[in-house]
């Protein structure tokens, strides 16, 4: 076969018709003129002459030069030398043998490096000077590409053996490359087998002990600042979200409590009598705390001039900023006037309000973290032991009598209907309904309409209907609310308990002070404020949890009609997660997966295996399957049975 090794300008360079691959023949154009910008041409192409005309037909080699065409087009160079239609191609020419027998020769001899091969060469690059931005520039990668390659580099050299042969999937690898730490690495792999090996459990496994980023504590703090104290992070490179993980928890404690001792140290010399800080949000709403409010006084004239003054330049702006065009740039100026605007006005009705200097020395705050990660500054909270104290200065009434505890004792003389479900046990159950209790009483706040409802209905079934026996409506009118958080093994981690604490915090605010003002304060507001009020007091004496020793079945059918009338769709409150599922048995794990329609081989494995990781492999599994215990459920009522057939029915 006649050969012979010559350069041909690239205008002269036509594709072959005979080239035999046809899938894929524009694939990593982009990347291959990348690398041949940087290294040149690696490979000749294999070329015969045209049978027209003084072209040249390439047998072997249309992607390279299809890369050619593009830094052709582009302007571009190879190793510093500009492309043209002159440029010189290094060929090889060809006179005999069959173009489609040298084509499918060329491709069919290729193999692709092995990934562990190539995230090594990466990784010696790097060793050798070359940034990872070069890297991805001399290669036609994207820098996020390099960057995962880098990080499959470090996997542990025992690890990067076993996926060498093909023992252990790049997914598998991007599972592990979560964590730097070798022997971490290889616990996670060595000691365990079968599905605990998916990348989700190995994922579960190394990161167990860390804070997610998206933490309140962690975005309190700052990702920066804790980094700057020494603070170690993980951070996955091959999670769509960027998902990032806080290794040293200890610290993240001690620097978000240094932050909020010191904001505490500055309320100290405002005259209050204690000043705690809390990193647990639910500690305000599960100690009894009482409550003060500031006291507002009419603005003074001054004050009153300047208010004036400052809605009219609002008004102003906002007809301004309404009236500019689309991108107009004064439109950002004027926002940022209008919220200086908004803040001096915050600060002087602000300033209008005051503590007393008598009930401040009987009253604390607690300085925390919000659900959100932001600061939380709670005023005027009462500690149990000085209440009588309270009560005495705001009436003069030494003998104020509350019994304490009522709630308690109530809920305990209260007896609970069956368990609903095999495995469910009494104080599963209780947790499931106060959590359902919790979602229930937001969205019930959200309906005044349906909390009229609720409220008349409690009102009238005492009033009219005594005779029939003892009444247990689901809202209990009786000024107080049930504690829901000692229901909740885990309050601080419970969506509707957050949400529900929230409604209460905003309205505490919003009410006057002192008792005394109560009425003239309702007595002025407009029906749709006293409308919103009145959800939230009848949320807050909603009473749905089926608590142990309770047979309040009458109660529960009643919330179940409130649940259908606002329509709860406790999905969007609750999902099973490993909190949960630790708290049942192999058994009953693998029944809840079949129940959600899981695989049987999967639920089997669940039966089988340890444990820990069996409850591991369920989350995994049961996510995204929107399945809920009995106890969360929406209540079924029968083809054709009325809300009042499902009301008599629980009697």
């Amino acid at each position: 076969m006649n050969t012979a090794e010559i350069t041909i300008p690239l205008g002269k360079l036509v594709p072959s018709k005979a080239n035999v691959r046809r899938v894929n023949s524009e694939a990593g154009k982009a990347e291959l003129a990348a690398s041949i910008e940087a290294h040149g041409l690696i490979h000749n192409l294999v070329t015969r002459k045209a049978e027209k005309g003084a072209k040249f037909e390439v047998v072997a080699g249309g992607r390279r030069l299809g890369a050619l065409r593009l830094l052709l087009e582009e302007g571009r160079t190879v190793q510093g030398v500009a492309v043209t239609k002159d440029f010189p191609v290094r060929a090889i020419l060809r006179e005999e043998g069959s173009d489609t027998e040298i084509s499918l020769a060329e491709n069919d001899q290729r193999q692709a490096m092995h990934v562990v091969d190539e995230v090594i060469a990466y990784r010696e690059l790097v060793e050798q000077g070359m940034a990872a931005e070069d890297i991805a520039a001399r290669f036609g990668k994207s820098i996020v590409t390099v960057r995962q390659r880098l990080k499959l580099a470090n996997l542990s050299p025992r690890i990067l053996d076993v996926m060498r042969a093909d023992e252990l999937t790049l997914e598998q690898a991007k599972a592990l490359a979560v964590s730097d730490d070798h022997s971490a690495q290889e616990a996670a792999w060595f000691e365990h087998d079968g599905w605990s090996r998916n990348p989700a459990n190995i994922r579960s496994f190394l990161t167990s002990a860390h804070v997610r980023g998206n933490d309140r504590l962690a975005r309190y703090v700052g990702i920066e600042a804790y980094e700057g104290a020494g603070g170690g992070v993980l951070r996955d490179l091959f999670d769509g979200d960027g998902q990032t993980f806080l290794t040293d928890r200890p610290l993240l404690v001690k620097l978000a409590s240094d932050r909020l001792e010191a904001v505490a140290d500055e309320i100290r010399s405002m005259g209050w009598k204690w000043v705690e800080i809390s990193l647990d949000n639910t500690f305000i709403h599960s100690n009894g705390f009482g409550r003060i409010h500031a006291v507002r006084r009419d603005p003074t004239e001054a004050e009153q001039a300047e208010l004036a003054a400052l809605g009219l330049e609002y008004d102003q702006l906002v007809e301004a900023v309404d009236a500019y065009a689309e991108g107009d740039p004064q439109i950002e100026a004027d926002e940022a006037k209008l919220q200086a605007v908004e803040s001096r006005i915050e600060a002087i009705q602000s300033a209008a309000e005051a503590f007393s200097a008598g009930e401040m020395a009987l009253a604390g705050c607690v300085v925390g973290i919000s659900h959100g990660g932001t600061l939380q500054v709670t005023t005027g909270l009462v500690k149990a032991e000085d209440r009588k104290a309270l009560a005495a200065l705001q009436s003069g009434d030494e003998d104020e009598g509350q019994n304490e505890g009522d709630e308690a004792s109530e809920a305990g003389e209260k007896q609970s209907p069956d368990e609903e479900a095999v495995g469910i046990s009494a104080a599963l159950t209780e947790e499931l309904t106060a959590i359902r209790t919790a979602a229930l009483r937001v969205e019930l706040s959200n309906r005044p309409d349906v909390a009229l409802v609720g409220i008349v209905h409690a009102l009238v079934s005492r009033l009219f209907y005594d005779y029939y026996g003892r009444i247990e409506p689901a809202v209990e009118v009786t000024g107080q609310r049930r504690n829901l958080a000692p229901s909740i093994k885990e309050p601080d981690a419970c969506r509707a308990l957050s949400g529900w604490n929230e409604v209460i915090e905003g309205w505490s605010h919003r009410l006057p002070g002192n008792p005394v003002d109560l009425w003239p304060w309702l007595v002025v507001q407009p029906q749709e404020a006293l409308l919103d009020l009145l959800a939230v007091v009848t949320a807050a004496n909603l009473n749905a949890v089926v608590a142990r020793h309770e047979t309040g079945r009458e109660r529960i059918a009643q919330a179940d009609l409130m649940v259908e009338a606002v329509g709860l769709d406790m999905g969007l409150w609750w999902t099973p997660e490993a909190a949960f599922l630790s708290r049942l048995s192999k058994a009953d794990i693998a029944g809840v997966m079949r129940e959600a329609g899981c695989a049987e081989d999967a639920a089997k494995a669940v039966e089988r295996g340890p444990k820990p990781e069996g409850v591991l492999q369920a989350e995994k599994e049961l996510d995204g399957k929107g399945w809920l215990p009995a106890a969360l459920r929406k209540p079924v009522r029968p083809e054709g049975e009325s809300p009042k057939e499902m009301a008599i029915a629980a009697e």
